[in-house]
């Protein structure tokens, strides 16, 4: 296994983020749910419904803005991303507490089941986002850098380990068979969505295979113990920089695809959500 220090220090903030807010979100519903603070009639519920559906309403800027020509011109598109993305998290999760986690209608009930397939919608959206920024020629690009001839500057196979040559002929192989294109429909989804279990397993492989080798090297070097852990962090940094960029060229084409019939189906939960909130207020108001 790959130390937990060894794990990339924002990727380990994160998930602590997460788990955190995670916790706090159940904390606060089992309170407003048992402890009938307000009701979604009462001034508070009001205005936090009020000040969720605003912020639902805030998420068309993004996508007006790229659509629009003169709107283009206010600001760059990531500040205006984030704040989409804020606002649809943050949105549904005050409409949420308005409801005090109770549904009392049926247009109540069509509303929050709406609003949370558009929410789903977006978060998955932004999953797959995520994993296609960056692009297939970018990934191949870093991964020549990782492998790359002796002349090179940075820390790579050839170069570095030559010693170790059966996990460098199991790293290639990794390549060729994440990046083979022969794989059509269904064969190449599953084959792409398996990759981070085979990234996994290869990784264990050569991580016991590393040190060996570097116990052998140890012996031969005089290495102290601290030479080798220092010695053995950095192979295993090396290897994951390379797998997981392996993993992400591999998966790029999928992703993409996934991102298109994302979309497709995306806008029609938009709409949907519309409909379904203006019938909601007017149904609260009117009776």
């Amino acid at each position: 296994m790959i130390p937990l220090q060894d794990l990339p220090r924002k990727m380990i903030n994160h998930s602590v983020a997460a788990v955190a807010a995670l916790g706090l979100f159940i904390t606060l519903a089992i309170l407003v749910r048992t402890r009938e603070w307000y009701t979604p009639a009462s001034d508070f519920g009001y205005y936090l419904g009020m000040a969720g559906g605003l912020m639902m309403v805030a998420l068309f800027v993004y996508p007006l803005k790229k659509r629009i020509g003169f709107l283009r011109r206010f600001g760059a598109t990531k500040p205006w991303f984030v704040f989409h993305m804020t606002c649809g998290i943050v949105g549904p999760i005050a409409v949420i507490f308005h409801s005090t986690f109770q549904i009392h209608s049926q247009n109540a009930l069509v509303a929050m089941l709406s609003m949370l397939l558009v929410a789903g919608s977006g978060i998955v959206g932004r999953f797959i986002y995520v994993r296609i920024f960056d692009g297939l020629s970018d990934h191949e690009y870093r991964l020549d850098q990782l492998q790359g001839g002796a002349d090179s500057a940075s820390l790579n196979f050839s170069r570095d380990m030559h010693w170790a040559t059966d996990v460098v002929a199991t790293l290639t192989a990794f390549r060729m068979a994440a990046l083979d294109s022969k794989r059509r429909g269904l064969a190449h989804i599953m084959h792409a969505l398996a990759l981070p279990y085979k990234e996994w397993k290869m990784r264990r492989q050569c991580h016991n295979a590393m040190i060996r080798h570097l116990r052998r090297r140890a012996i031969q070097r005089d290495w102290n113990e601290a030479k080798f852990n220092m010695r053995q962090r950095q192979f295993d940094l090396l290897i994951s920089r390379y797998t997981a960029t392996v993993v992400k060229a591999g998966q790029y084409s999928v992703y993409k695809n996934f991102f298109a019939w994302w979309h497709i189906l995306h806008i029609p939960f938009v709409y949907l959500l519309i409909a379904s909130a203006i019938y909601h207020v007017v149904a609260v108001h009117m009776y």
